[in-house]
């Protein structure tokens, strides 16, 4: 397919930081409640940024050590229990080789992104990344992964949106991009199957195929 930018959803997709937010927010809201929560659980409560999730979970006395103690937690946990996909090295690789636009477009709060780009040296990598601090409609309203089209310069039909979850489905089509899900992170598959993405990657090396991409410069 013809491509100008790729947009990356960040959780789930490039990486599996679904175990540090459970461990997180098990010591910043399990701890106040008395429940450990099971990934299930956390996962129920996506869509907003994580403070917004804590906001909504507890009372307001609790909020502000709540969400210190999930930042630390989330800092302090990262590196044991975040992975990176297999082949999304080489996949992001790939694409900055022949410098196409890369972005990322995630429902996480500023805070814990910067962590987690930061944890796995992407910092620097890509053009646009837009967090769930910086837009008023939350996935799958199209407006994040517009504001990374237009901050990346290229026309949202000529961007691609790779995602695990089907609100990011909802998000690419409905912004007018082409829409790639990330089967390697098969957790939604099933409510992912009945909205019919454009193209189904089971390896991040299909998108370079799906990109018509050769994965060697």
């Amino acid at each position: 397919m013809d491509s100008s930018a790729a947009i990356f959803d960040l959780d789930g997709t490039l990486a599996d930081t679904f175990p540090v937010i459970v461990s997180s927010w098990n010591a910043a809201v399990g701890a106040v409640v008395g429940i450990s929560y099971s990934q299930a659980d956390v996962m129920a409560r996506f869509g907003p940024t994580e403070v917004a999730m804590i906001r909504r979970e507890l009372d307001p006395a609790d909020h502000d050590r709540a969400i210190k103690t999930f930042l630390q937690r989330y800092a302090a946990d990262h590196a044991r229990v975040v992975r990176v996909f297999d082949g999304i090295p080489e996949l992001l690789e790939s694409l900055r080789s022949r410098r196409i636009p890369m972005g990322v477009m995630t429902g996480k709060g500023r805070d814990t992104a910067d962590i987690t780009l930061a944890k796995l040296g992407w910092t620097n990598l890509f053009a646009s990344v837009i967090t769930g601090d910086e837009i008023s409609r939350a996935k799958p309203d199209p407006q994040g992964v517009l504001m990374v089209a237009r901050q990346l310069g290229v026309e949202a039909a000529r961007c691609v949106y790779v995602g695990d979850a089907p609100y990011d489905i909802q998000a690419g089509r409905a912004a007018g991009m082409k829409t790639i899900w990330a089967g390697w992170h098969p957790v939604y598959e099933k409510e992912v199957s009945r909205l019919n993405p454009d193209f189904l990657a089971r390896a991040p090396s299909d998108v370079l195929g799906i990109l018509e991409i050769n994965s060697v410069p």
